[in-house]
């Protein structure tokens, strides 16, 4: 711990112009309301770079700056180093407030914290378990949010020439990335490829962290602010958009509604998840390259109550009312198959569904991959799949068959199941009928019926013994009055 704290003492004016920096480009984009990226400080102070080799944290709030001394670790810190900022960030969670910036910013920070501790204890049991002579090297390195591993593009099974044919760009500076004779990395979260050069230089945060905050892919369309909101500067990196030096063409993200600079909004285009939750429009808009990132990491998750959101869809897409109906029965089907034990031996379900269990566990939730695939029908086919084989299960199999219902208003012995077509389900008692014999009887469900029948019987009994004791009392009570004392 010694050693560490003279490695900094030894170089006070480059850590203090960088968490000076670091503090201002916070507060700047705090008053913007967005949490990506960081400006660039216009104060004064040293002119002289940080070291390459410096950790970078997340942007600091200016409350806990006079607490960087012991938050802060630089590249060459131990594990002893690690646990005792780990130590004091824990308790600096439970001092601050609940739902306020220094405390996201300790969480985050703490997580970051922790993950290069483990990473450290690995690389330790990996040089133990090699000879003596080799040297086992820091692969991966946490930024802002990010962790990157190295980016190796030769491997799979794909050729030489056809990685040759693809060229990839940093996100942080743009430039190809010549795979043959660069190293580079790639964020293992949301797929962050940067040479290995600009890795300390990056601003953006990692779209996983903001992804894990926000929990909901944004809900307007298009919330723009405008560009003197900005300060008439990036959103991300800070660079001026202004015509003071030389024009950089300003570019609106049509998912956050923010401006950025060429550098950080590439002209990607994709569809917008507000547009298809609230006009079913699938065009594809220009998107920010974090933008971009944080959608793809959105595609796969049931989120999206489309139903709550926006219950006009399903009167105007016939598509949604058909994919409605089939997860509707499929939810039924899933009840019989969790209960049937074949059904479990064989993981029918697993097999079937996957990852997407969400299509059978209710019909509320959607993700915007499932908004996409009802658009081009794909969803609907998977659903017709997947009811024909459960069906063809559930009649075969005799532990399904036992839990079969018969119409008791038709008296047919055949038997009937509620994701059968031309049936219909009693809310309240669960009973099966068919819809034809259920609306001869003004659809009254016999078995409530009788149900509130049996109710209204037990309640004349039970009324009818309450006045039998009250009149038994009361003559009690008379016969004491009348009785002459001794």
């Amino acid at each position: 711990m010694s050693s560490w704290r003279d490695s900094l003492t030894s170089i006070p004016g480059t850590v203090a112009q960088f968490f000076n920096e670091s503090a201002s480009s916070y507060l700047h984009t705090t008053s913007l309301g967005s949490t990506v990226g960081r400006a660039e400080s216009e104060s004064g102070g040293s002119e002289e770079s940080a070291p390459q080799g410096e950790y970078r944290a997340l942007p600091i709030p200016a409350s806990l700056v006079r607490e960087q001394w012991r938050l802060i670790f630089t590249s060459d810190a131990n594990i002893q180093d690690l646990n005792a900022a780990i130590a004091h960030c824990k308790d600096l969670v439970l001092l601050s407030e609940e739902l306020s910036e220094e405390r996201r910013w300790l969480v985050r920070h703490l997580v970051d914290l922790r993950y290069s501790r483990q990473q450290l204890e690995e690389a330790e049991e990996a040089q133990q378990s090699l000879p003596s002579d080799i040297v086992v090297m820091d692969a991966i390195r946490a930024v802002v949010g990010h962790h990157f591993v190295p980016h190796h593009p030769h491997h799979g099974k794909r050729s030489r020439l056809q990685v040759a044919t693809k060229r990839n760009y940093c996100d942080h500076c743009t430039a190809i990335i010549w795979s043959v004779v660069q190293a580079s990395y790639v964020c293992s979260d949301c797929g962050y490829l940067v040479h290995q050069k600009c890795i300390d230089s990056v601003k953006r945060v990692c779209a996983h962290v903001l992804v894990s905050e926000r929990q909901h892919p944004i809900s307007e369309i298009c919330p723009e602010i405008g560009l003197a909101a900005q300060g008439y500067k990036c959103a991300e990196c800070g660079t001026p958009l202004n015509l003071k030096n030389s024009w950089i063409e300003p570019r609106l993200c049509d998912y956050s509604g923010l401006v950025f600079c060429p550098r950080c909004h590439w002209g990607d285009s994709t569809y917008v998840p507000a547009r298809i939750i609230h006009n079913w429009d699938f065009s594809p808009r220009r998107v920010s390259r974090s933008a971009l990132q944080e959608i793809r990491l959105f595609l796969n998750k049931p989120l999206i109550r489309l139903e709550e959101d926006n219950p006009k869809l399903f009167v105007f897409v016939e598509k949604l009312c058909a994919v409605k109906k089939l997860r509707q029965n499929l939810v039924h089907m899933r009840h019989y198959l969790a209960a049937c034990r074949i059904a479990s031996e064989m993981k029918l379900v697993d097999q079937q569904l996957g990852s997407r269990r969400h299509l059978a566990q209710s019909n509320e939730f959607y993700s915007l991959n499932d908004l996409t695939q009802v658009e081009t029908g794909a969803l609907t086919e998977f659903l017709q799949g997947l009811f024909k084989t459960f069906d063809e299960h559930i009649r075969s199999c005799p532990m399904c068959l036992a839990q079969a219902y018969i119409c008791e208003i038709c008296s047919n012995n055949d038997v009937i199941f509620p994701f059968d077509d031309g049936c219909i389900k009693c809310d309240q008692c669960n009973s099966i009928y068919h819809r034809v014999c259920l609306t001869r009887k003004n659809m009254i469900c016999p078995k409530c019926k009788r149900i509130q029948e049996r109710r209204l019987q037990l309640d004349r009994i039970k009324s009818t013994d309450e006045e039998e004791d009250e009149e038994e009392d009361a003559k009690e009570a008379t016969d004491d009055d009348v009785t002459p004392p001794q």
